[in-house]
Protein backbone atom coordinates (compact mmCIF):
# COMPACT_ATOMS: atom_id res chain seq x y z
CA UNK A 1 0.00 0.00 0.00
CA UNK A 2 1.19 3.39 -0.96
CA UNK A 3 1.18 5.61 1.78
CA UNK A 4 2.91 8.60 0.45
CA UNK A 5 -0.14 10.82 -0.84
CA UNK A 6 -1.14 10.98 2.69
CA UNK A 7 2.43 11.61 3.98
CA UNK A 8 2.41 14.49 1.15
CA UNK A 9 -1.61 15.87 2.73
CA UNK A 10 -0.35 15.45 5.84
CA UNK A 11 2.90 17.98 5.18
CA UNK A 12 0.70 20.35 3.68
CA UNK A 13 -1.58 20.55 5.71
CA UNK A 14 1.15 21.36 8.59
CA UNK A 15 2.35 24.14 5.38
CA UNK A 16 -0.48 25.63 5.65
CA UNK A 17 -1.12 25.86 9.16
CA UNK A 18 2.10 27.19 9.81
CA UNK A 19 1.74 29.46 7.06
CA UNK A 20 -1.64 30.76 8.51
CA UNK A 21 0.32 31.25 11.85
CA UNK A 22 3.02 33.17 10.34
CA UNK A 23 0.91 35.50 8.82
CA UNK A 24 -0.94 36.11 11.91
CA UNK A 25 1.98 37.12 13.25
CA UNK A 26 3.05 39.21 10.82
CA UNK A 27 -0.76 40.97 10.81
CA UNK A 28 -0.39 41.26 14.67
CA UNK A 29 3.20 42.77 14.60
CA UNK A 30 1.89 45.14 12.39
CA UNK A 31 -0.95 46.24 14.27
CA UNK A 32 1.35 46.76 17.35
CA UNK A 33 3.61 49.21 15.12
CA UNK A 34 1.18 51.04 14.01
CA UNK A 35 0.00 51.62 17.64
CA UNK A 36 2.81 52.66 19.02
CA UNK A 37 3.27 54.71 15.45
CA UNK A 38 -0.18 56.60 16.70
CA UNK A 39 1.09 57.22 20.48
CA UNK A 40 4.67 58.64 18.96
CA UNK A 41 2.75 60.80 16.43
CA UNK A 42 -0.91 61.64 16.75
CA UNK A 43 -0.93 63.16 20.62
CA UNK A 44 -4.22 65.15 20.84
CA UNK A 45 -5.04 68.25 23.56
CA UNK A 46 -7.34 67.15 25.88
CA UNK A 47 -9.64 69.76 24.85
CA UNK A 48 -10.06 71.39 21.35
CA UNK A 49 -12.78 74.07 19.98
CA UNK A 50 -15.93 73.16 18.39
CA UNK A 51 -15.83 73.13 14.76
CA UNK A 52 -12.35 72.36 14.31
CA UNK A 53 -10.89 68.82 14.25
CA UNK A 54 -8.59 68.15 16.56
CA UNK A 55 -4.92 68.36 15.72
CA UNK A 56 -2.24 65.28 15.54
CA UNK A 57 0.64 66.10 17.49
CA UNK A 58 4.41 64.71 17.95
CA UNK A 59 5.49 63.01 21.66
CA UNK A 60 8.58 64.42 21.23
CA UNK A 61 7.68 68.02 20.61
CA UNK A 62 4.61 67.80 23.27
CA UNK A 63 7.51 66.40 25.96
CA UNK A 64 9.70 69.36 25.49
CA UNK A 65 6.27 71.86 25.33
CA UNK A 66 5.38 70.51 28.90
CA UNK A 67 8.94 70.16 30.07
CA UNK A 68 9.11 66.18 31.06
CA UNK A 69 12.64 64.92 30.40
CA UNK A 70 11.25 61.57 30.48
CA UNK A 71 8.61 59.38 29.44
CA UNK A 72 7.54 55.75 29.86
CA UNK A 73 4.59 53.68 28.50
CA UNK A 74 3.40 49.77 28.57
CA UNK A 75 0.59 48.72 26.45
CA UNK A 76 -1.47 45.78 27.29
CA UNK A 77 -3.59 43.94 24.46
CA UNK A 78 -4.91 40.17 24.68
CA UNK A 79 -4.19 39.96 28.47
CA UNK A 80 -0.91 39.97 27.88
CA UNK A 81 2.15 42.83 27.72
CA UNK A 82 2.21 44.07 24.23
CA UNK A 83 4.83 46.81 23.80
CA UNK A 84 6.42 48.74 26.01
CA UNK A 85 8.43 52.19 24.85
CA UNK A 86 10.95 55.04 26.63
CA UNK A 87 11.46 58.18 25.60
CA UNK A 88 13.60 61.20 26.51
CA UNK A 89 16.25 61.17 29.50
CA UNK A 90 16.83 59.86 32.92
CA UNK A 91 17.91 63.14 34.12
CA UNK A 92 17.75 66.49 32.88
CA UNK A 93 21.65 67.01 33.40
CA UNK A 94 23.64 63.85 32.81
CA UNK A 95 20.93 63.12 29.77
CA UNK A 96 21.24 59.63 29.94
CA UNK A 97 18.75 58.17 28.07
CA UNK A 98 15.65 56.55 29.93
CA UNK A 99 14.99 52.97 28.93
CA UNK A 100 12.09 50.49 30.10
CA UNK A 101 13.87 49.12 32.49
CA UNK A 102 13.96 52.42 34.60
CA UNK A 103 12.54 52.49 37.79
CA UNK A 104 9.94 55.91 38.67
CA UNK A 105 8.17 56.38 41.95
CA UNK A 106 4.59 54.99 41.72
CA UNK A 107 2.69 57.26 44.10
CA UNK A 108 -0.68 55.86 44.26
CA UNK A 109 0.43 52.90 42.46
CA UNK A 110 1.58 51.43 45.77
CA UNK A 111 -2.19 51.58 47.11
CA UNK A 112 -3.66 48.75 44.40
CA UNK A 113 -0.23 46.50 45.28
CA UNK A 114 -1.17 46.92 48.55
CA UNK A 115 -4.52 46.55 48.08
CA UNK A 116 -3.44 42.49 46.24
CA UNK A 117 -1.35 41.78 49.20
CA UNK A 118 -4.24 42.46 51.87
CA UNK A 119 -6.96 40.46 49.24
CA UNK A 120 -4.49 38.03 49.00
CA UNK A 121 -3.82 37.48 52.92
CA UNK A 122 -7.92 37.41 53.30
CA UNK A 123 -7.54 34.21 50.59
CA UNK A 124 -5.64 32.57 52.40
CA UNK A 125 -7.55 33.28 56.03
CA UNK A 126 -5.20 35.11 57.77
CA UNK A 127 -7.14 38.66 57.09
CA UNK A 128 -10.91 39.32 57.43
CA UNK A 129 -11.20 42.57 55.49
CA UNK A 130 -14.98 43.04 57.50
CA UNK A 131 -13.11 42.67 60.75
CA UNK A 132 -12.54 45.08 63.12
CA UNK A 133 -8.79 46.62 62.35
CA UNK A 134 -8.13 47.05 66.20
CA UNK A 135 -8.70 43.31 67.11
CA UNK A 136 -5.34 42.70 64.76
CA UNK A 137 -3.09 45.76 65.63
CA UNK A 138 -0.46 45.02 67.88
CA UNK A 139 1.83 48.07 68.09
CA UNK A 140 -0.58 50.59 67.89
CA UNK A 141 -4.15 51.65 69.91
CA UNK A 142 -6.52 53.12 67.32
CA UNK A 143 -8.71 55.13 69.60
CA UNK A 144 -12.00 54.72 70.37
CA UNK A 145 -14.46 55.15 67.48
CA UNK A 146 -17.77 56.97 67.72
CA UNK A 147 -20.50 55.09 66.44
CA UNK A 148 -22.03 54.80 63.13
CA UNK A 149 -19.75 52.57 60.77
CA UNK A 150 -21.97 50.61 58.76
CA UNK A 151 -24.90 51.17 60.08
CA UNK A 152 -23.68 51.48 63.99
CA UNK A 153 -20.87 49.17 64.44
CA UNK A 154 -18.05 50.76 66.65
CA UNK A 155 -15.14 49.48 63.91
CA UNK A 156 -12.49 50.32 60.91
CA UNK A 157 -12.13 47.89 58.58
CA UNK A 158 -9.54 46.73 55.99
CA UNK A 159 -12.23 46.91 53.40
CA UNK A 160 -12.94 50.54 54.30
CA UNK A 161 -9.65 51.57 54.47
CA UNK A 162 -8.61 49.76 50.74
CA UNK A 163 -11.96 51.77 49.20
CA UNK A 164 -11.42 55.03 50.83
CA UNK A 165 -14.30 54.88 52.44
CA UNK A 166 -13.12 54.55 56.70
CA UNK A 167 -13.11 58.29 57.16
CA UNK A 168 -9.60 58.84 58.13
CA UNK A 169 -7.77 61.96 57.36
CA UNK A 170 -7.84 63.34 54.12
CA UNK A 171 -3.92 64.93 54.27
CA UNK A 172 -1.64 64.28 51.31
CA UNK A 173 2.03 63.20 52.39
CA UNK A 174 4.36 65.22 50.89
CA UNK A 175 7.45 63.45 51.37
CA UNK A 176 11.26 64.11 52.92
CA UNK A 177 14.12 65.75 51.24
CA UNK A 178 17.46 63.47 50.90
CA UNK A 179 18.66 65.32 54.24
CA UNK A 180 16.11 64.91 56.14
CA UNK A 181 15.40 62.17 59.02
CA UNK A 182 12.68 59.75 58.30
CA UNK A 183 10.12 59.25 60.90
CA UNK A 184 9.25 55.57 62.39
CA UNK A 185 5.50 54.65 61.28
CA UNK A 186 3.66 54.69 64.70
CA UNK A 187 5.43 59.06 64.53
CA UNK A 188 3.74 59.19 61.03
CA UNK A 189 0.30 57.52 62.54
CA UNK A 190 0.87 59.84 65.63
CA UNK A 191 2.00 63.00 63.88
CA UNK A 192 5.28 63.56 66.02
CA UNK A 193 8.30 65.10 64.76
CA UNK A 194 10.03 64.06 62.56
CA UNK A 195 6.97 63.39 60.46
CA UNK A 196 5.85 66.29 58.76
CA UNK A 197 1.72 65.48 58.74
CA UNK A 198 -0.77 65.74 61.13
CA UNK A 199 -1.74 62.67 63.09
CA UNK A 200 -3.99 60.33 61.06
CA UNK A 201 -7.02 60.16 63.28
CA UNK A 202 -9.39 62.70 63.04
CA UNK A 203 -10.85 63.54 66.43
CA UNK A 204 -14.76 62.76 66.85
CA UNK A 205 -14.69 60.06 63.65
CA UNK A 206 -17.37 59.11 62.21
CA UNK A 207 -17.33 57.09 59.18
CA UNK A 208 -19.68 55.73 56.17
CA UNK A 209 -19.45 52.65 54.18
CA UNK A 210 -20.97 54.01 51.19
CA UNK A 211 -19.16 57.22 50.73
CA UNK A 212 -15.38 57.62 49.75
CA UNK A 213 -12.95 60.02 51.13
CA UNK A 214 -9.55 59.78 49.68
CA UNK A 215 -6.91 58.88 52.40
CA UNK A 216 -3.34 58.05 52.19
CA UNK A 217 -3.22 57.80 56.10
CA UNK A 218 -5.76 55.09 55.93
CA UNK A 219 -2.96 52.83 54.11
CA UNK A 220 -0.74 53.96 56.86
CA UNK A 221 -2.80 52.32 59.34
CA UNK A 222 -3.08 49.31 56.85
CA UNK A 223 0.43 49.23 56.47
CA UNK A 224 0.59 48.71 60.31
CA UNK A 225 -1.51 46.08 60.53
CA UNK A 226 -0.02 44.10 57.89
CA UNK A 227 3.57 44.82 59.50
CA UNK A 228 1.75 43.30 62.96
CA UNK A 229 0.22 40.10 60.56
CA UNK A 230 3.03 39.60 59.16
CA UNK A 231 5.98 40.26 61.59
CA UNK A 232 8.51 41.72 59.11
CA UNK A 233 8.89 44.79 57.25
CA UNK A 234 6.63 45.70 55.04
CA UNK A 235 9.38 45.62 52.30
CA UNK A 236 10.02 42.20 53.11
CA UNK A 237 6.13 40.96 53.59
CA UNK A 238 5.15 42.65 49.81
CA UNK A 239 8.05 41.50 48.03
CA UNK A 240 7.05 37.81 49.25
CA UNK A 241 3.26 37.89 48.87
CA UNK A 242 3.98 40.41 45.22
CA UNK A 243 6.92 40.91 43.84
CA UNK A 244 8.66 37.68 43.87
CA UNK A 245 5.53 35.53 42.94
CA UNK A 246 5.35 37.58 39.94
CA UNK A 247 8.85 37.65 39.22
CA UNK A 248 8.79 41.81 39.94
CA UNK A 249 12.36 41.85 39.70
CA UNK A 250 12.37 45.83 39.27
CA UNK A 251 9.98 46.74 41.61
CA UNK A 252 10.43 47.57 45.69
CA UNK A 253 8.96 49.07 48.43
CA UNK A 254 12.43 49.42 50.28
CA UNK A 255 13.67 52.68 51.69
CA UNK A 256 16.31 53.44 50.64
CA UNK A 257 16.34 52.40 47.47
CA UNK A 258 18.69 49.48 47.16
CA UNK A 259 22.14 50.26 45.35
CA UNK A 260 21.41 48.09 42.04
CA UNK A 261 18.01 50.09 41.74
CA UNK A 262 19.12 53.52 42.18
CA UNK A 263 21.64 53.81 39.40
CA UNK A 264 18.34 52.95 37.28
CA UNK A 265 16.29 55.35 38.94
CA UNK A 266 14.98 57.93 37.30
CA UNK A 267 15.03 61.69 38.64
CA UNK A 268 12.51 63.98 39.74
CA UNK A 269 11.56 67.18 37.99
CA UNK A 270 9.53 70.31 39.19
CA UNK A 271 7.17 72.11 37.22
CA UNK A 272 9.81 74.55 35.91
CA UNK A 273 12.13 71.99 34.82
CA UNK A 274 14.35 71.78 37.35
CA UNK A 275 15.46 68.41 38.80
CA UNK A 276 14.23 67.61 42.53
CA UNK A 277 16.54 68.36 44.81
CA UNK A 278 18.47 65.29 45.58
CA UNK A 279 17.12 63.45 42.33
CA UNK A 280 13.88 62.54 44.53
CA UNK A 281 11.58 63.03 47.93
CA UNK A 282 11.41 59.67 49.97
CA UNK A 283 7.86 58.44 51.14
CA UNK A 284 8.30 56.16 53.98
CA UNK A 285 4.69 55.69 54.13
CA UNK A 286 5.04 52.63 52.24
CA UNK A 287 1.86 51.44 51.93
CA UNK A 288 0.54 54.86 50.49
CA UNK A 289 3.03 55.92 47.88
CA UNK A 290 6.64 54.33 48.25
CA UNK A 291 6.28 51.78 45.57
CA UNK A 292 9.50 52.11 43.06
CA UNK A 293 8.73 50.29 39.38
CA UNK A 294 8.29 50.31 35.92
CA UNK A 295 5.30 50.51 33.67
CA UNK A 296 6.36 47.02 32.38
CA UNK A 297 6.41 45.60 35.81
CA UNK A 298 3.36 47.21 36.94
CA UNK A 299 1.48 46.06 33.69
CA UNK A 300 2.82 42.22 34.86
CA UNK A 301 0.72 43.17 37.91
CA UNK A 302 -2.21 44.11 36.10
CA UNK A 303 -2.01 41.06 33.34
CA UNK A 304 -1.61 38.73 36.28
CA UNK A 305 -4.92 39.84 37.90
CA UNK A 306 -6.58 40.28 34.31
CA UNK A 307 -5.49 36.78 33.39
CA UNK A 308 -6.21 35.20 37.12
CA UNK A 309 -9.88 36.52 36.74
CA UNK A 310 -9.44 34.59 33.76
CA UNK A 311 -8.79 31.54 35.18
CA UNK A 312 -5.82 31.41 33.39
CA UNK A 313 -3.26 31.74 36.23
CA UNK A 314 -3.18 31.45 40.21
CA UNK A 315 0.50 33.17 40.78
CA UNK A 316 -1.50 35.68 43.42
CA UNK A 317 -4.96 35.06 43.71
CA UNK A 318 -7.76 32.70 42.29
CA UNK A 319 -10.20 33.04 39.42
CA UNK A 320 -12.86 34.18 42.54
CA UNK A 321 -10.85 36.35 44.64
CA UNK A 322 -9.07 38.23 41.39
CA UNK A 323 -12.53 38.97 39.70
CA UNK A 324 -13.46 39.96 43.85
CA UNK A 325 -10.74 42.59 43.34
CA UNK A 326 -11.61 43.99 40.02
CA UNK A 327 -14.96 44.67 40.89
CA UNK A 328 -16.82 47.94 42.24
CA UNK A 329 -16.98 48.33 46.00
CA UNK A 330 -17.81 51.69 46.97
CA UNK A 331 -18.86 54.62 44.98
CA UNK A 332 -16.30 54.96 42.23
CA UNK A 333 -14.01 53.06 44.01
CA UNK A 334 -12.32 49.11 44.18
CA UNK A 335 -9.60 47.85 46.02
CA UNK A 336 -7.40 50.83 45.65
CA UNK A 337 -8.88 52.61 41.95
CA UNK A 338 -10.95 54.21 40.64
CA UNK A 339 -13.80 52.43 38.52
CA UNK A 340 -16.04 54.54 35.87
CA UNK A 341 -17.78 52.98 32.92
CA UNK A 342 -20.27 49.19 33.15
CA UNK A 343 -20.41 46.21 31.18
CA UNK A 344 -17.80 46.05 28.37
CA UNK A 345 -17.02 49.58 28.78
CA UNK A 346 -16.04 49.17 32.27
CA UNK A 347 -12.64 51.19 33.04
CA UNK A 348 -10.55 51.22 35.85
CA UNK A 349 -8.29 53.99 36.35
CA UNK A 350 -5.24 55.35 39.17
CA UNK A 351 -3.21 58.31 39.14
CA UNK A 352 -0.05 57.84 41.24
CA UNK A 353 2.01 61.69 42.44
CA UNK A 354 4.81 62.25 43.94
CA UNK A 355 7.28 65.57 44.29
CA UNK A 356 8.71 65.39 40.37
CA UNK A 357 6.86 62.16 39.39
CA UNK A 358 3.23 61.90 37.85
CA UNK A 359 1.91 58.35 36.16
CA UNK A 360 -1.39 56.63 35.71
CA UNK A 361 -2.85 53.58 34.77
CA UNK A 362 -5.83 52.63 32.89
CA UNK A 363 -7.31 49.00 32.27
CA UNK A 364 -10.83 47.58 30.35
CA UNK A 365 -10.87 44.50 32.16
CA UNK A 366 -13.65 43.23 29.38
CA UNK A 367 -11.52 44.20 26.62
CA UNK A 368 -8.46 42.90 27.99
CA UNK A 369 -6.46 45.98 27.03
CA UNK A 370 -4.85 48.95 28.98
CA UNK A 371 -1.89 51.09 29.33
CA UNK A 372 0.42 51.94 32.16
CA UNK A 373 2.58 55.59 31.71
CA UNK A 374 4.63 57.00 34.32
CA UNK A 375 6.89 60.22 33.93
CA UNK A 376 9.58 62.14 35.69
CA UNK A 377 7.83 65.44 35.41
CA UNK A 378 5.31 67.70 38.02
CA UNK A 379 3.77 68.45 34.85
CA UNK A 380 3.41 65.11 33.40
CA UNK A 381 -0.67 64.97 33.95
CA UNK A 382 -0.62 67.34 31.13
CA UNK A 383 1.40 65.09 28.76
CA UNK A 384 -0.41 61.65 29.71
CA UNK A 385 -3.60 63.44 29.25
CA UNK A 386 -3.13 63.72 25.47
CA UNK A 387 -1.26 60.27 25.17
CA UNK A 388 -4.33 58.89 26.62
CA UNK A 389 -5.83 60.17 23.58
CA UNK A 390 -3.84 58.85 21.51
CA UNK A 391 -4.06 55.41 22.92
CA UNK A 392 -7.89 55.62 22.70
CA UNK A 393 -7.55 56.45 19.30
CA UNK A 394 -4.91 53.58 18.30
CA UNK A 395 -7.14 50.96 20.63
CA UNK A 396 -10.85 52.39 19.91
CA UNK A 397 -11.36 52.99 23.98
CA UNK A 398 -14.52 54.61 25.11
CA UNK A 399 -12.90 57.21 27.08
CA UNK A 400 -10.04 58.90 27.25
CA UNK A 401 -10.79 60.74 23.95
CA UNK A 402 -10.44 64.75 23.65
CA UNK A 403 -13.27 66.57 24.22
CA UNK A 404 -15.13 68.84 22.44
CA UNK A 405 -15.84 72.92 24.04
CA UNK A 406 -18.17 75.90 22.47
CA UNK A 407 -16.67 78.75 22.23
CA UNK A 408 -19.09 81.26 23.55
CA UNK A 409 -19.05 84.98 22.99
CA UNK A 410 -20.23 86.97 26.21
CA UNK A 411 -20.78 90.55 26.00
CA UNK A 412 -17.69 92.60 25.80
CA UNK A 413 -18.94 94.42 29.13
CA UNK A 414 -18.53 90.78 31.36
CA UNK A 415 -14.86 90.55 29.41
CA UNK A 416 -13.87 93.67 30.66
CA UNK A 417 -15.16 93.30 34.09
CA UNK A 418 -11.76 91.12 34.56
CA UNK A 419 -9.36 92.61 33.15
CA UNK A 420 -6.33 93.86 35.54
CA UNK A 421 -3.19 91.92 37.32
CA UNK A 422 -3.50 89.55 39.85
CA UNK A 423 -1.06 88.61 42.22
CA UNK A 424 -0.18 85.31 43.27
CA UNK A 425 3.02 86.54 45.60
CA UNK A 426 5.56 89.43 45.25
CA UNK A 427 7.41 87.85 42.58
CA UNK A 428 4.37 85.83 40.41
CA UNK A 429 1.28 87.90 38.56
CA UNK A 430 -1.19 87.34 36.38
CA UNK A 431 -2.12 89.51 34.15
CA UNK A 432 -5.19 89.81 32.02
CA UNK A 433 -6.25 91.45 29.16
CA UNK A 434 -8.82 91.54 26.84
CA UNK A 435 -9.40 90.79 22.47
CA UNK A 436 -12.37 90.40 20.89
CA UNK A 437 -14.13 87.14 22.34
CA UNK A 438 -11.01 85.43 24.70
CA UNK A 439 -8.98 86.84 27.72
CA UNK A 440 -5.25 86.91 27.27
CA UNK A 441 -3.74 85.99 30.66
CA UNK A 442 -0.12 86.38 30.79
CA UNK A 443 1.96 84.41 33.72
CA UNK A 444 5.24 86.08 35.13
CA UNK A 445 7.70 85.22 32.89
CA UNK A 446 5.97 82.57 30.92
CA UNK A 447 4.26 83.02 27.20
CA UNK A 448 0.25 84.63 27.22
CA UNK A 449 -2.44 82.08 26.68
CA UNK A 450 -5.96 82.48 25.01
CA UNK A 451 -9.26 81.90 27.36
CA UNK A 452 -12.28 81.20 25.63
CA UNK A 453 -15.16 81.09 27.69
CA UNK A 454 -17.73 78.66 28.99
CA UNK A 455 -19.65 80.50 31.03
CA UNK A 456 -20.35 83.59 32.98
CA UNK A 457 -17.10 83.51 35.18
CA UNK A 458 -15.44 80.07 33.91
CA UNK A 459 -12.89 80.38 30.99
CA UNK A 460 -10.66 77.88 29.58
CA UNK A 461 -7.20 77.28 27.52
CA UNK A 462 -7.08 74.63 25.30
CA UNK A 463 -3.15 74.14 24.90
CA UNK A 464 -2.11 73.64 28.01
CA UNK A 465 -5.32 72.97 29.31
CA UNK A 466 -6.18 75.03 31.85
CA UNK A 467 -9.63 76.05 33.69
CA UNK A 468 -9.66 79.72 35.37
CA UNK A 469 -12.97 81.11 37.43
CA UNK A 470 -13.14 84.80 38.43
CA UNK A 471 -14.72 85.20 41.80
CA UNK A 472 -16.65 88.16 43.86
CA UNK A 473 -15.54 87.18 47.55
CA UNK A 474 -17.63 90.81 48.63
CA UNK A 475 -20.48 93.09 46.46
CA UNK A 476 -19.38 94.71 43.48
CA UNK A 477 -16.06 93.99 41.25
CA UNK A 478 -14.69 90.52 40.99
CA UNK A 479 -11.31 90.41 43.18
CA UNK A 480 -9.91 87.51 42.54
CA UNK A 481 -8.76 84.21 40.41
CA UNK A 482 -8.88 80.36 40.76
CA UNK A 483 -6.54 78.84 38.34
CA UNK A 484 -6.79 74.53 37.50
CA UNK A 485 -4.41 72.75 35.62
CA UNK A 486 -4.48 68.64 36.33
CA UNK A 487 -3.64 68.50 39.85
CA UNK A 488 -2.42 71.85 40.57
CA UNK A 489 -4.45 74.97 41.43
CA UNK A 490 -3.46 78.42 42.26
CA UNK A 491 -5.75 81.61 43.94
CA UNK A 492 -4.41 85.11 42.68
CA UNK A 493 -5.83 88.49 43.80
CA UNK A 494 -6.54 91.54 42.20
Amino acid sequence: MNREPKIIKRSIGLFVLFSLFLTGCSAQKAMTQKRIKTVEKGLMRAVYLKGLKPEKLKLSERMQSYKVPGVSIAAIDKNKLEWARAYGVKDIQNREPLTTGMLFQGGAFSQMMTAAAAVCLAERGKLDLDGDIRAKLRSWILPTLLPGYDGGGDRITPKAVLTHSAGLSDQVFAGYAQNEPLPALKQIINGVKPASNRPVWVPGWKSSATRNVYSEPGYVVLEQLLIDQAAKPFSAFMKETVLDPLALKKSTFELPLPDDLKLRAAAGHVREGQPVAGLWNNYPEAAAKGLWTTPSDFATFLVDLLQAASGNTEKLLSPETARYMLSRQVESYGFGFLVEGTGDDINFTLRGKTHGFACFMTLYPALAQGAVIMTNSDNGFMLIQEILCALAEAYEWPHGKPEEKPVLRLDPATYQQYVGRYEVNQNYFLDVAMEDYYLIIRPTGQPPMKFYAEGQTLFYCPDPYVRVQFIRKKLGAFDSLIIWQQDFELEAKK
